[in-house]
């Protein structure tokens, strides 16, 4: 079977507005910028290829130098749903999973073993930890119902998707990869974290 991932990522000078009160405008761009490295690493060699989905032309060279495919977002794509289902659309693999860019606890052995879980259920899901929000959808095949990513309660929407398409969803409660970068406090978390290498380098944010 297989598995190629595939990583939204707006522009790094555009992300990460609400992390406004705790960190200027530069320091954003760069948290932004190093979450994403962070997650293209943990993806290296674990699957069997990687698809970011960007309107950026940094993001984009960002990603050619892990040697991901971009797929340029067009322009008609209103939405992070429709950003994801282009992408999904373009992939010629047995299964997709899908990994929010601002994952910093996430393991490449956290990878491996959605990948597993994938091989035995054709849709894979890990919610964000507001338990709203999904940051990992794996789906066999890529394009197998519309995702929901960007709404208010898109966990609920993927499971409600995959019944109503007769599809197995396993759900998968793994806190590194529920764990994503919304709001200041959320930094205080991965300064104190040391299984990533973002922690050190945010003590300069602080």
């Amino acid at each position: 079977m297989s598995v190629w991932a595939l990583v939204p990522a707006r522009s790094f000078a555009d992300g990460k507005s609400r992390l406004g009160p705790a960190l200027d405008a530069t320091a954003r761009r760069e948290l932004a910028r190093r979450l994403f490295h962070h997650v293209m690493q943990q993806l290296a060699g674990v699957v069997d290829g990687v698809l970011v989905c960007t309107d950026s032309d940094e993001v984009a060279e960002a990603a050619a130098r892990h040697g991901a495919r971009v797929h340029r977002d067009p322009p008609e794509a209103k939405g992070l749903a429709a950003v994801v289902d282009g992408g999904l659309r373009s992939l010629a693999a047995d299964g997709a999973l899908v990994l929010m860019a601002d994952l910093p606890l996430l393991t490449g052995e956290d990878v491996r073993q959605l990948v597993a879980r994938m091989a035995e259920h054709p849709v894979v899901l890990v919610r964000a930890q507001d338990g709203r929000h999904t940051n990992a959808l794996g789906l066999s095949p890529p394009t197998a119902f519309p995702t929901a990513f960007g709404g208010a309660e898109s966990f609920a929407a993927h499971l409600v998707a995959a019944r109503e398409a007769g599809l197995r969803a396993c759900v998968v409660d793994n806190p590194r990869v529920a764990f994503d970068v919304d709001e200041p406090r959320d930094l205080d978390q991965i300064r104190a974290s040391s299984t990533t290498g973002i922690s050190r380098p945010l003590a300069f944010f602080s």
